[in-house]
């Protein structure tokens, strides 16, 4: 991750922001190498430090770190368009990869049906409910309110509400360590489940929106749907076979060449990387033959004793929190507060949908599937954090807002800068409400527990 960051330094980058700002001029005041390592050295440290007292604070420390990241004014540029995609897929890989690796199937074999509903289903629902509700609250039909996005198109606000489409466990699970309690067993592994799963189907139907988006046809948009519909399918066949055969491959690998286990962590990224690059060049589906691929290894058994599925997800543990706070951290480092402000009432209407309608309406609509309780099902409602992949996903998907059809060029830049700083802002709002009330909510449900007490 070091040697990255330094070669993306070194390289003259150009003015950016995080709407992807037409380059005006190039930069001059670049930061010598000694100072590009004493800045990477300084963030990691601050983030740990902002995660300590986040933590006592009781709220979800990659919100400190987003922060911290937003509050820091940069004098030079360090980090330049490409090279911020180039990361951010690097780490989405990554995430997915290690999301495999935590999907235990055996630890939900009794509600594994539901799980795939909650994970498929209720994130595209909970995608469309959203996306129409900022569609409404953003056009003329709330009469004269001007939050800046007056009119906006369904295929904009579509991308923001599937860019919102996964959620964060690790997030769950250290809002509630922090607070010393925890939830039942069975609903954190579905809740592990779900996010790991539908981080994939998050990136699978930006994918589509994306095509769609970024169509020049103005008519026949059944058959541009079929089309995407097909190659989507076409994608997820590619991406299980070769998953599967990375999987083996990964197995046999693990199980041959492991002496020590100092050597999983740099096998382990080696093989989520070839999964990714073997996925993309088959057919654009590395991030489901890496999710396939950790999945197929968490949830294998190994002849060599210095290996097991629960060891190698210990191992690449620290890698993937690594991963995740820079993509945090960089999100909140290219941000500025004014981009933010700008979108913060729209934002805030969204996230209360998204909190108090989408996801709550698509678990009503998914209760008569559930084995759960009535008490359990509200419980899922409010374990919505989302997290990296959510910022992820919509940098790389605001980026083709320009190229929508019927989208007037002269406002696509300023329409691309509000989309992403409100895909900011809704994640901030919802790490900060949920995360502070969701100790106090599983309290009042009387679904906590000490964490030594779990089943």
């Amino acid at each position: 991750m070091l040697s990255l960051l330094a070669a993306a330094a070194q390289s003259p980058p150009e003015a950016s922001s995080l709407g992807a700002q037409a380059v005006a001029e190039k930069v001059t005041d670049i930061l010598p190498f000694p100072a590009i390592l004493l800045v990477i050295g300084l963030a990691f440290f601050g983030t740990l430090a902002i995660s300590r007292i986040s933590a006592k604070l009781g709220i979800p420390a990659i919100l400190g770190i987003l922060l911290l990241g937003l509050s820091i004014n940069i004098k030079y540029t360090v980090f330049d368009l490409g090279f911020i995609n180039s990361l951010h897929t690097v780490s989405l890989a990554m995430i997915l990869f290690y999301a495999g690796l935590k999907t235990n199937v055996k630890a939900i074999r009794g509600v594994l049906s539901f799980g795939i509903w909650l994970a498929v289903a209720g994130s595209l629902l909970t995608a469309l409910i959203l996306a129409a509700g900022i569609w409404f609250i953003a056009s003329d039909t709330m009469g004269q309110i001007d939050f800046g996005f007056s009119q906006l198109g369904f295929p904009v606000a579509l991308l923001v509400g599937v860019s919102m489409a996964s959620t964060d466990s690790a997030a769950i699970e250290g809002v509630l360590e922090a607070s010393g309690r925890s939830i039942p067993k069975k609903l954190g592994n579905i809740l592990e489940f779900e996010s790991a799963l539908n981080c994939s189907i998050a990136v699978l139907a930006l994918t589509v929106v994306i095509s769609i988006m970024a169509s020049n046809i103005t008519h026949g948009h059944g058959i541009i749907l079929r089309t995407e519909i097909i190659a989507l399918a076409g994608r997820l066949v590619i991406g299980l076979i070769v998953g599967l055969g990375m999987g083996y491959f990964s197995k046999i690998s693990i199980e041959k060449l492991v002496t020590d286990r100092s050597q999983v962590l740099m096998l382990g990224l080696s093989l989520a990387l070839m999964a990714y690059g073997v996925g993309s060049l088959a057919g654009q589906a590395g991030f489901i033959s890496a999710f396939v691929t950790g999945m197929f290894l968490g949830n294998n058994k190994y002849t060599n004793n210095l290996v097991s599925a629960e060891s190698v997800s210990e191992i690449m543990l620290p890698f993937n929190e690594m991963t995740e706070i820079s993509i945090f951290f960089i999100f909140g480092l290219i941000s500025t507060p004014s981009m933010v402000l700008s979108v913060l009432p729209i934002a805030f209407m969204a996230s209360l949908i998204l909190m108090f309608v989408a996801r709550p309406l698509s678990l009503l609509i998914l209760s008569p599937l559930s084995p759960f309780t009535a008490k359990e099902n509200l419980l899922l409602s409010w374990c919505g954090l989302r997290g990296a992949v959510p910022l992820a996903l919509g940098f790389e998907g605001a980026e083709y807002i320009p190229k929508i059809t019927g989208i007037d060029p002269v406002i696509a830049h300023q329409l691309l800068e509000n989309c992403e700083g409100m895909i900011f802002s809704i994640v901030v709002l919802n790490l900060l409400i949920q995360g502070i009330s969701m100790p106090h909510i599983v309290k009042k449900l009387k679904l906590d527990c000490p964490l030594d007490q779990l089943a």
